[in-house]
């Protein structure tokens, strides 16, 4: 069976039910009902096709964030998300096959959505011109997706290696007979943004839409994140700076920003451009990314969790409760014991009086890396003592501190002379008490991609907002070394947080009496900031960097050992192979990944 694309006056649906992909990327535009009567149903297609339930969103979001040190599985599972997130991939994958796929057919929607516009010639009108520029953002969002999943990141060698099929025509028989480079797929994405911005820069008498539509800031903070990756930083910062000095967006505070995800993205003054769901539509999907990261009213698997990497850097401030005084604490609902074993708030109980506490570490068991949890009592200088039992395998029975990051880190010391960094919290479930899963894992849940409008897993999945923009001037500053001006920046966001601020004097002795160097402390910001939105996985690659997961979760207990505990930017594995159903239904000879 061959998809096509079905037009009406309703706008463009797909017909997905009860046939496999196994058709040619871009096969099968029905053009012949299209005129310019429908251009405007034709471009609305786009946004429909980008946000389908198998589409590049829905799929992709899984790839952005699963190969990232801010999260780790409760155990290991059958499913193709789970290749993502241990980097031993699949060729034959349905998550990568619909995002390859669908967004293409996005990308073929747009092309013939802006071909039809400029066919209009001197019978175009502000509103097809804004349109057409809507369609340049929404190509240029694919093709940077996609060549991020499926090709080696930029910063490794990008005019050698192989990136996408270049297509930016709607004729199905006109297919490219080869990959173009990542370097001049990344040029494409520049052009069609810079062409967005052109074309949604508004005349007079022309409002702006609601987020949910591409607009001139949208096309402006995209490419401010190109440039950064591109390593073009006055470009970047040019950008990001025209984002935050439109007026248009503002930081949320306070519970606004801790319910971020519970707002519709129009009532959300941060949100630059989401991909909109809607209760009508979406409420009932299957396989949304927040059912693996918490349960709600029965919905949900809970089994990918915030990862301890992630809690140790965001723990490091607390309250007078001995709870965590970060408000970005507050998107992880733990699974406390003494909250029962059937409890499973959306929220958690952060303003709870707890008895039961623990110092919490991960160590390394053999190959795997699991959890220790210790019970210890607290004193009354603001210390915390082991009890007798666990203190025997300790050089001390006082958990010890040290100043870190303008907080304190606490750590024990084995009888071997091993330092062992941890956390003090209540007592938090085992993953086998609470959902069956491995019992050597906590369950932390991720709340940030759930429960929009107060229904289960609805969300509607943010692609820009204005908090990436202060961090990518930040960024920018830090390479130029203007330190203030990065900190500047960044305690926007701390302060926004509740957290200390930095200044130029007490980074001076940050990291336990050294000093703090500013591009980590940005690097670190960004971590806190952006966790599970797509961003931490290109950063440490972009970077040149490797990803160390020496910490508990189900990659340490894979088939392939400890091969991906340490994924250095260039290994093979951190793009996914092109889907075999493609490679085998083109018409070309399109080179595979190794």
């Amino acid at each position: 069976m061959k998809l096509k694309y079905t037009l009406s006056t309703l706008g463009l649906t797909l017909a997905l039910a009860g046939c496999s992909l196994d058709v040619k990327m871009y096969d099968g535009v029905s053009a012949e009902d299209i005129s310019n009567r429908n251009i405007f149903e034709v471009a609305q297609g786009s946004y429909r096709l980008l946000k389908n339930d198998n589409g590049i969103i829905q799929n992709g979001v899984f790839f952005w964030n699963y190969g990232a040190d801010d999260l780790s599985w409760g155990g290991t599972s059958t499913d193709n998300k789970f290749k993502m997130y241990d980097y031993t991939r699949s060729a034959s994958s349905t998550v990568t096959e619909y995002a390859w796929e669908l967004a293409y057919r996005t990308i073929g929607n747009c092309n013939l959505t802006i071909e039809m516009v400029e066919a209009l010639g001197n019978e175009r009108t502000d509103k097809h011109t804004v349109t057409m520029g809507e369609n340049y953002y929404l190509r240029a969002l694919c093709y940077f997706l996609l060549v991020n999943e499926f090709a080696q990141p930029y910063s490794n060698n990008p005019t050698q290696n192989p990136g996408l099929p270049l297509k930016l025509n709607s004729d199905p028989d006109d297919l490219p007979q080869s990959r173009s480079t990542v370097a001049e797929i990344y040029d494409q994405v520049v052009n069609d943004l810079k062409n967005a911005i052109t074309y949604m820069t508004l005349p007079d008498g022309m409002s702006p839409k609601a987020n949910i539509y591409a607009t001139k800031e949208a096309a402006e903070a995209l490419l401010a994140r190109v440039y950064l990756y591109m390593e073009n930083y006055d470009e970047a910062y040019k950008m990001a700076d025209a984002v935050i000095k439109s007026g248009r967006f503002e930081l949320e505070k306070g519970n606004r920003y801790t319910t971020y995800s519970q707002m519709v993205p129009e009532d959300n003054k941060e949100t630059i451009f989401a991909v909109r769901r809607t209760k009508l539509k979406d409420e009932s999907s299957d396989g949304l990314i927040g059912q693996l990261y918490i349960k709600i009213d029965e919905d949900g698997w809970e089994e990918v969790y915030a990862s301890s990497r992630y809690l140790e850097l965001l723990e490091l401030y607390h309250n007078e409760k001995g709870m965590p005084q970060d408000l970005r604490s507050k998107f992880i609902a733990k699974r406390y014991v003494e909250d029962g074993v059937e409890d499973f708030s959306i929220s958690g109980y952060p303003n709870k009086e707890y008895k039961d506490w623990t110092f919490v570490y991960g160590y390394k068991k053999g190959i795997d890396y699991i959890y220790k949890q210790l019970s210890v009592e607290q004193q009354e200088s603001n210390s915390y003592r082991l009890n007798t039992a666990d203190a025997a395998n300790y050089q001390s029975a006082i958990i010890h501190s040290e100043p870190y990051n303008l907080g304190t880190r606490y750590y024990v010391v084995g009888t071997d002379g091993t330092k062992y960094y941890g956390r003090i919290e209540p007592k938090v479930f085992d993953a086998y008490t609470k959902h069956k899963k491995n019992e050597n894992f906590l369950v932390y849940p991720i709340n940030k991609c759930s429960y929009q409008e107060q229904i289960t897993h609805l969300w509607s999945p943010v692609i820009s907002r204005l908090a990436e923009m202060y961090l990518i001037r930040a960024e920018v500053n830090a390479e130029r070394g203007e330190i203030q001006l990065a900190l500047n920046d960044v305690n926007e966001l701390r302060r926004r947080a509740g957290i200390p601020e930095w200044t130029l004097e007490n980074m001076k002795k940050a990291e336990n009496g050294q000093p703090k160097d500013i591009k980590k402390l940005v690097e670190e910001e960004r971590m806190l900031e952006l966790a599970w939105e797509g961003h931490r996985r290109f950063d440490i690659f972009r970077k040149r960097q490797t990803l160390d997961r020496r910490y508990p979760g189900g990659h340490t207990m894979m088939s392939a050992g400890d091969k991906f505990l340490l994924v250095p930017y260039d290994s093979p594995a951190v793009c996914e192979f092109i889907p075999k159903a493609q490679l085998d239904a083109y018409p070309y000879d399109l080179e595979q990944n190794p």
